[in-house]
């Protein structure tokens, strides 16, 4: 008979009112991807207070095999990434990584190595300085894509196979989805020039822990060409419209410059 008491090692995405009033958590768990889970009990009960979006820890789920649903029993928080709350920037790039991640279902497998990314990025999230979130969410689209084969290989021209050198720089062809050398990007419509920073970063990084991988030195121009690139991967990965970079939202350019 299965065990109707589960552990998982989670992480909350989002919190959602259901008809009935009950709150729903989306959960990324590292044992099972993407849970739901039914929390009960009005507005001040203190399992309501404590399992909110971006908390991070232990979380205990009754499963009750008759009304097929799993309800939040406990939450032992390990961390709550409180300065999250304290800068829109920041709180804007949780909220794209969380829609990221519930929209591709949490990667599809991998879960323990998404839910680690996602609390690497949640902790430089939380503190970094004051408008300085760009880095950090850059690091999570790209490292993230790249986990779940996504991301296209900045490392060769898609079109003549020739290797692209940082040095002599390349561009991005929206239209074929892959990385071009100058010579094949010159035939080429719709595509984002990048500067040899570009190219550095996107080889360079993903050689680096995440903490490390932060601290690199990231010029506003190169921040620029790779915010307009990996917002673009992002849509692509999800397949709908990520509303956090919906037009005439905060998220359609981004907070940061």
């Amino acid at each position: 008979m299965p065990t109707r008491n589960l552990v998982y090692e989670a992480l909350i995405l989002r919190a959602r009112e259901s008809p009935g009033g009950s709150r729903i958590l989306t959960l990324l768990t590292a044992e099972a991807g993407l849970v739901d889970v039914f929390v009960f009990g009005g507005p001040k009960s203190k399992l309501r207070s404590l399992a909110a979006p971006y908390g991070a820890g232990r979380a205990f789920v009754y499963l009750d095999p008759v009304k097929d649903f799993q309800k939040l029993s406990d939450f032992e928080v390990r961390d709550s990434f409180p300065a999250l709350r304290d800068e829109l920037d920041r709180l804007w790039s949780a909220g794209l990584v969380a829609e990221l991640l519930v929209k591709t279902s949490g990667g599809g497998g991998d879960y323990r190595q998404v839910l680690d990314l996602s609390l690497h990025c949640l902790t430089a999230l939380d503190s970094c300085p004051l408008r300085a979130a760009g880095p950090p969410l850059m690091q999570f689209l790209w490292r993230y894509l790249e986990l779940i084969g996504l991301g296209p290989d900045p490392t060769s021209c898609s079109s003549c196979g020739a290797e692209l050198r940082p040095s002599q720089g390349g561009a991005y062809s929206f239209a074929l989805e892959a990385f071009l050398c100058p010579d094949c990007a010159a035939r080429e419509e719709r595509v984002l020039p990048l500067g040899t920073g570009v190219l550095r970063w996107l080889t360079r990084v993903l050689e680096l822990s995440y903490a490390d991988a932060v601290r690199l030195v990231v010029l506003p121009e190169t921040l620029e060409i790779l915010r307009v690139l990996l917002f673009a991967l992002a849509r692509s990965a999800a397949e709908s419209p990520l509303a956090s970079l919906g037009a005439g939202t905060l998220g359609s350019e981004g907070p940061f410059p």
